[in-house]
Formats: C-alpha cells, structure tokens, sequence
C-alpha cells in the first residue's frame, strides 16, 4: 500500500468516524461538516485504488459521477425537511442521477455479463418494488408521490450488479457491491418510512448502513477490475 493509498483510507476513515461519533452525541454543526467529505474521500480511495491500467477503462467517470452527485444528495439532504421540502425533492434527484451512473458503470464494464442473473434480478428487484409499494402506498399514511419513482435508480443499480455475477468478474467481489446496494436501500428506506411518519430506525442506522453500502459497493467495484 503507497502513502497515497494509507493517507486516502485514514481520511475516509476518520471522517467516518466523526460523522457517526456526532450523530450518537447530536452534535449537529460537527455532523453538518463532516457528511459532505464522506463521498469525496471515497471517490480518492476509489481512484487510489484503481489497478494499473483501469483509470483508461470501463468509463471511469461514471464512478466520479455516481459519488459526485451522491455528495449533492447528501448536501441537500442536511436541509431540515419541514422548512424546505424542496431541498429534500433535490437531494432525492442528485441520489437518483447517481444511481443511474452506478448502474450504467456496472452495465458497460469490462467484466462479463449474464442475461439470466439480470432477469431473475429483475423479479427480485420487482419484488421489493411491490414490498416498498405496500409499505409506502397502502399503509396507514399516504406517502409523496415522488418517493416511488426514485426507488427505481436503486433497482436499477441492484439489477445491473446482478448481471455480472459469475461472468468475468470473481463471485465474491460482485456479492460485496450487491450487499453495498442492498444496505444502502434498506437506508433510504428508513428515510422514507420516515418521511410518511412510520420512522423505523433513527439517524445513526440510517447513516451507518448508508456509509457502509457505499464503501461495499465500491470495494466490490475495485474488485472486479482486479481480475
């Protein structure tokens, strides 16, 4: 491991770790300052990373795009939601523009695809559509009709992982991105059970496993490109 390489990992790390440190003591002002680092530094480690050769493959900029404007999200989303619904509306399209970069990343890669892992992925994505749809539509409240559609960027990215499994690319490192997107779901769907007044978890669950699932789906990412 180069100096780079140590120095990107203990940033990532340490912003990490002040981030989810000031969401347990509520400290707002320091979380305030440390979320918007969390993807930047990622995207250094990602770059750091990368083997030898990749930087000039497999559409490079969609990964910088992807954690780009995942940081626009995350910027907006530090807004409180009742006094500006609209910042929320604005995090939720940066997130959905990011998702929609992960998974053209996973579809165009160099790494081998398999059209019957995208499909039975596509059942399963349809699934938790329907799981989602009855969590958020026919509960007890009705939800924003904005929620729904931008559940799709996440299927997307979910399906796209998918069809690499077992084709060019080792098992491990495409399970590694698909728990990444699965954890990473299961965090927006907190916010969104939040956002209907059916809150789930707090800040800390939603933060950590959002944190965690980006860091797999990346680690996943490198890799794939290792083979």
């Amino acid at each position: 491991m180069s100096m780079k390489q140590a120095i990107a990992l203990l940033l990532y790390a340490f912003d990490v770790a002040l981030c989810l440190f000031n969401i347990k003591r509520k400290n707002s002002r320091v979380y305030t300052a440390t979320k918007p680092f969390l993807m930047p530094l990622l995207l250094a480690v990602y770059l750091l990373f990368l083997p030898e050769g990749a930087m000039g493959r497999n559409s490079q900029i969609l990964v910088v795009l992807a954690l780009g404007f995942h940081t626009l999200g995350d910027i907006f989303l530090l807004f409180p939601r009742n006094r500006s619904r609209q910042m929320f509306y604005l995090g939720m399209l940066c997130f959905f523009v990011g998702h929609i970069s992960y998974a053209l990343w996973f579809a165009k890669a160099d790494i081998g695809h398999s059209a019957k892992a995208a499909v039975v992925a596509v059942f399963v994505a349809l699934a938790f559509q329907y799981m989602i749809f009855r969590q958020l539509v026919l509960g007890p409240r009705k939800y924003a009709p904005k929620l729904m559609p931008y559940t799709f960027g996440l299927m997307a990215v979910f399906v796209s992982i998918a069809s690499t499994l077992g084709h060019g690319s080792p098992v491990y490192a495409t399970l590694l991105s698909l728990v990444g997107i699965a954890l990473f779901t299961f965090s927006d769907f907190c916010i969104m059970r939040r956002m209907v007044r059916l809150p789930l978890f707090g800040q800390m669950t939603v933060m950590s496993t959002y944190i965690l699932g980006q860091s797999l789906i990346i680690a996943g990412m490198l890799l794939m490109q290792k083979v």
